[in-house]
């Protein structure tokens, strides 16, 4: 009898000391997922900042982050508009791929370019839906256009964005929840007749954020996505909020007004993080989807600095855009960071990696994962870069000698543009002529033939 209890009890005490072991591991595995917070401005440009160089707008709180953390130089999204480049944050995908050339409009234009009324819904494999499955609690606050958003520019029976993947969602430019000034609305509504709402965006999407944050803190770790509407037009800003640029010029004050009030609630949102104590395991990004807008007023006063092009472009200052990134004990502070050549296609690879989720059997990204540089060590990319612009237009506008590429790949510091016939060429080494100012093309024929060949092996392989 002696001998059974012996027994039950070794078994008892294994059983016990199992149980703790893997409730130590879990709570390991738990600390170390961060929570990841994906800020996602929209047309805000390279040199839109204090601390990517602008000497005349306010941006304290951006500028902060960059002090706490690594600025770097070389991102890039993977279009010079909205849709496409957010398409690619959650496929991993190029956005040709999924058939997304262009930003989502009205139906009949939509089929014009040869494009869904909306990003599919059925693809196996989404960023947030994978983040669900590592583990996190989700959720998308702002800008969306991937469908929907209301009459006359969105399909209404485009899928809401939970079904991507999201457990809470409230946007704009997308159906479902979203805002009436900056009260919560229950179903989907045109926005931008909205004065409210359009002074009040970054304000209403960041508390919505901090809200989630209060709820789901110590529950699971978080991914979250804000995408800010600002400084994308419409642009009305409060007498209040142009009060700092009273005085300069009507698109500087407006432009710039903008700017700085978009800047001072990422900076509430950051003292929220560090008010819940949740500051130092708590990623945070900062960038923009593509270039300043290509309309006043940040046609005339939206900064590139110094970058070729903006909004619509393949040139670098159409698709080169901030990134910030903040984490304490990983990422340096203070740092500027020029050497590693990241993109949008990236984000996802590498966010499953910090949360360790594997990347499902047969899923191929067309990204890689970063993850070394939040250990600062540079990235060294390995996978080509692809853009695709099938509309260039010619009208009244000068700016729009610029549009003439309809096509770019990037492979180490080499980038090519050409035009649909190739009868324009123009090939650049970006990390000695950053501003694209000279054609090297005519000098490197073998290049040039690399880079287009490239460019035809991965056209093949996009649907038709």
């Amino acid at each position: 009898m002696k001998a059974i209890i012996r027994t039950l009890s070794f078994y008892l005490m294994a059983f016990v000391l199992f149980g703790l072991l893997s409730c130590s591991k879990i709570k390991e595995q738990e600390q170390e997922q961060p929570n990841i917070l994906f800020i996602f401005a929209d047309d805000w440009g390279f040199g839109d900042l204090g601390c990517y160089g602008h000497k005349e707008v306010n941006t304290p709180y951006l500028d902060k982050l960059a002090s706490e953390g690594t600025r770097y130089s070389q991102f890039h999204v993977t279009s010079g508009v909205c849709s496409p480049s957010r398409s690619s944050v959650l496929t991993g995908h190029f956005p040709a791929r999924h058939r997304v050339h262009g930003h989502f409009a009205g139906n009949e234009v939509n089929e014009r370019r040869g494009m869904p009324n909306w990003l599919d819904e059925n693809l196996p494999v989404y960023l947030p839906r994978l983040m669900q499955e590592g583990g996190y609690v989700t959720a998308h606050f702002g800008k969306w256009h991937l469908g929907g958003g209301g009459l006359p520019h969105g399909d209404l029976s485009a899928p809401e964005p939970k079904v991507y993947g999201y457990d809470e969602t409230r946007v704009w430019n997308g159906n479902g929840p979203t805002w009436k000034g900056d009260q919560l609305w229950p179903t989907t509504r045109y926005m931008d007749d909205d004065t409210t709402w359009v002074q009040s965006s970054s304000r209403i999407a960041v508390n919505a954020t901090i809200d989630f944050i209060k709820r789901n803190k110590g529950k699971k770790p978080m991914y979250i996505n804000l995408w800010l509407k600002d400084p994308h037009t419409p642009l009305w800003p409060s007498d209040e909020q142009r009060a700092p640029y009273v005085g300069m010029e009507p698109n500087k004050e407006t432009y710039y007004a903008v700017l700085t009030d978009a800047d001072y609630h990422v900076g509430r949102l950051m003292s929220a993080l560090k008010e819940m104590g949740l500051d130092d395991n708590t990623l945070v990004i900062f960038s923009s989807d593509n270039g300043p807008a290509h309309v006043p007023p940040a046609l005339y006063v939206g900064s590139t600095g110094g970058l070729k092009g903006r909004k619509v472009d393949i040139f670098q200052g159409g698709v080169n855009v901030p990134f910030i990134v903040r984490w304490p004990g990983h990422v340096a502070a203070g740092k500027v960071e020029n050497q590693s050549v990241m993109s949008a296609v990236d984000l996802l690879p590498t966010f499953c990696e910090l949360a360790g989720k594997k990347l499902p059997a047969g899923y191929k990204p067309d990204g890689e994962s970063f993850v070394s540089i939040f250990e600062n060590i540079p990235f060294k990319r390995t996978k080509p870069l692809f853009w695709e612009w099938r509309f260039p237009v010619v009208n009244d506008n000068p700016y729009q000698a610029n549009r003439w590429p309809i096509m770019a790949v990037r492979q180490g510091d080499w980038k090519l543009l050409a035009n649909k016939e190739r009868d324009r060429i123009e090939l650049y080494n970006i990390s000695e002529d950053v501003f694209e100012n000279h054609n090297l093309a005519s000098e490197n024929p073998d290049i040039v033939e690399t880079l287009i060949s490239l460019w035809d092996a991965w056209k093949a392989e996009l649907p038709k």
